[in-house]
């Protein structure tokens, strides 16, 4: 069975600490697991926080409908969603660098 993985990578706002990173990515973590149908979100520090800290967040669904059924309920305006948006514009703390989808496939 394939999986699908959306990773982002992301740096912090210059000006933030790690403790407000990690605060934020924790909001993140909260809202994608019960709003996107992620079966997992994953956080990882890459750098030394406060110098030069990144992150890596990955959500992890079962298969890429699900990742794709994901991608349709936040392009349709999921009011907690958006919320969190307007809260997380208003207050930067992480900027994101780059990211994509990684799909796993046990049969190759």
């Amino acid at each position: 069975m394939a999986k699908t993985s959306e990773i982002w990578i992301c740096d912090g706002v210059e000006g933030t600490t790690r403790r407000q990173q990690i605060a934020r990515l924790g909001e993140w973590k909260k809202l994608f697991l019960a709003e996107s149908g992620a079966s997992a979100v994953n956080v990882w520090e890459g750098g030394y926080g406060e110098y030069s800290g990144g992150w890596v967040l990955a959500l992890e669904f079962e298969s890429g409908a699900a990742c794709g059924a994901s991608l349709d309920r936040f392009h349709g305006n999921s009011k907690s969603i958006d919320d969190a948006m307007d809260v997380w514009q208003k207050t930067p703390v992480l900027k994101y660098r780059a990211g994509g989808l990684i799909h796993h496939v046990e049969s190759i």
